[in-house]
């Protein structure tokens, strides 16, 4: 039988593939994404592991997200992840373009989450 695609099939699999391709290149190349993390961290080898963690559970989360795996529980985990990353760039640096796209992604996830 032929499976119709849901709103939340086409937010999950937008909201998912973003989510990949960030997570993806923080777990190979978190050097280039040291700077988005809080300063108490330092820059050593700890800050870059938490980068590592932090795109392990990005990616993790997209595939839950694309596999219709427990899609709330994690796009519950992405907005809560959304919200730190918000909070810190805000604190960083203002209100900026990528805090809004994150803001908005940030909706996505709550809105599957919430469904």
């Amino acid at each position: 039988m032929l499976k119709l695609i849901t709103k939340e099939t086409v937010l999950s699999y937008a909201l998912g593939f973003v989510v990949a391709w960030f997570g993806v290149n923080e777990v190979f190349s978190p050097s280039d994404w040291v700077v988005f993390a809080p300063g108490f961290f330092g820059t050593g080898s700890l800050v870059l592991a938490l980068v590592v963690i932090h795109g392990v559970i990005l990616t993790s989360s997209a595939l839950l997200l694309f596999f219709n795996y427990h899609r709330r529980i994690a796009a519950g985990v992405l907005a809560l992840i959304f919200i730190e990353i918000i909070t810190g760039l805000v604190f960083q640096s203002g209100l900026s373009d990528i805090a809004v796209r994150d803001i908005g992604l940030c909706g996505m996830a709550i809105a599957i989450a919430l469904r």
